[in-house]
């Protein structure tokens, strides 16, 4: 059977850069961060109608940033699906709302039964929904397990973004929640990827949304020594990819989706086309729960073998679109596989990476960046690393500023806990 190919016509973000696509990557082609020392957040948290405002003051840590949604995302109750209370999946159903709008496909789908049984989803969430979760606890403690709602179950479940949206517009083709720590959104679009390929659907709903800024998991990520505690001169200095300064991870919160589509279907119907998805690396490290490999072999076969399915040469990549979190032993490795992968060609493929301006927003990382890296094809220009005085990794091109030129081809890579390695490769459409 010959494999299908796999296009993306549509994309829609929320973001501590912006409440669209498009204002996001405006604002990250301006070298804007969306970093915020964490007291200002608490008072951003006070004129929302977000359940974190509840919790107690003291239990946030000080002297701490945090990357959150850009002012003006509004009341989370426009977005509120039934048994999915969290933040994660008002955000989702934001993005879905815009990448649906921006394919032109909602209709679409709407009129048409048979492309809704060839239709699927698939979004993925890192963490579950730690707030309410914590809040079920306490109320089982003070009322005991009677009290339990017969569908609080619901709240604990990772796929209810998927589910929801599946309902929402009638998609009756594969319904799945990648889970793979910080790689998920890239995952979801792999995945998804790979059920278009095969075959198993025409149109898929991919990326992945988090919310992550509440205590315990800020606590978690302080104690795993992995978040950064150093205090700088400004919150927007604290992320520092590939920096020889980098002292660890900024939380931020997220989603991004994307409209996959075969690709004689998006062409049938006149659809614009960003780019081609042209092959979907995977790998594990086999190694550690929160250090990569220190020699990146992880991530050197997994960008291989993303390189190898879609057909090109390393000559032909312009640019990689970089895990880089920000931290010591990440960076590096990462910096160390993409040089062996390179070899002759360092000195021509641009390397990016965006969470100096959004910090990590985990399970949705893999999905904002995708969209900034179709971006980079759309409107030939890859944008600087924010923070980036001196290199932790000789010999290769990194963006200082905006690279403006041809993009034809760019690597996505996406790395998580527990030795997950993802890597994706766009194509311009020809």
């Amino acid at each position: 059977m010959a494999l299908k190919r796999v296009v993306v016509t549509g994309i829609g973000m929320v973001s501590p850069l912006g409440l669209s696509a498009q204002e996001s990557w405006e604002a990250l082609l301006k070298g804007q961060s969306g970093i915020i020392n964490i007291e200002d957040y608490l008072e951003r948290l006070k004129q929302t109608d977000s359940q974190n405002k509840l919790i107690n003051p003291k239990l946030w840590p000080g002297n701490t940033y945090v990357a959150p949604i850009k002012v003006g995302f509004g009341n989370l109750k426009k977005w509120k699906v039934p048994l999915c209370t969290n933040n994660a999946n008002s955000y989702v159903m934001s993005a879905a709302v815009e990448a649906l709008k921006d394919s032109k496909i909602e209709k679409i789908l709407q009129e048409n039964e048979d492309l809704q049984n060839q239709a699927g989803v698939n979004i993925g969430i890192m963490s579950s929904n730690t707030t309410k979760l914590t809040e079920i606890i306490k109320d089982t403690e003070k009322k005991g397990f009677d009290g339990l709602n017969r569908l609080t179950i619901f709240h604990t479940l990772t796929n209810m973004a998927s589910a929801n949206l599946s309902i929402k517009y009638k998609l009756k083709g594969p319904s799945q929640s990648a889970s793979t720590a910080c790689a998920t959104g890239s995952s979801a679009i792999g995945d998804s990827f790979r059920n278009i390929q095969f075959g198993d659907a025409k149109v898929m709903l991919a990326g992945g949304s988090e919310e992550c800024l509440n205590p315990t998991i800020i606590w978690a990520s302080i104690r795993m020594q992995a978040m950064n505690q150093k205090i700088h001169e400004k919150p927007e200095y604290s992320s520092r990819p590939f920096d020889i300064q980098r002292s660890g991870f900024i939380l931020g919160e997220g989603a991004g989706v994307l409209v996959l589509e075969e690709m004689e279907h998006a062409v049938q119907r006149g659809a614009f086309i960003y780019a081609e998805i042209g092959g979907y690396g995977q790998s594990s490290d086999g190694y550690h729960l929160s250090r990569p490999l220190e020699s990146g072999n992880g991530g050197l076969r997994c960008m291989k073998k993303a390189i190898e399915q879609a057909g090109v040469g390393l000559g032909e990549i312009q640019s990689i679109n970089c895990h880089a979190t920000s931290t010591q032993t990440g960076d590096l490795a990462e910096g160390l596989a993409i040089c062996q992968l390179l070899e002759r060609f360092q000195g021509k493929c641009v390397i990016t990476a965006n969470k100096g301006n959004i910090g990590h927003t985990f399970g949705a990382a893999g999905a904002i960046e995708s969209i900034f890296s179709l971006l980079s094809i759309r409107d030939g220009v890859v944008p600087k690393i924010l923070n980036l005085q001196e290199e932790c990794q000789k010999g290769l091109r990194f963006a200082r500023e905006n690279v403006v030129g041809n993009v034809d081809v760019v690597v996505k890579n996406s790395f998580g806990f527990g030795g997950v390695n993802v890597s994706l490769v766009f194509k311009k459409f020809k």
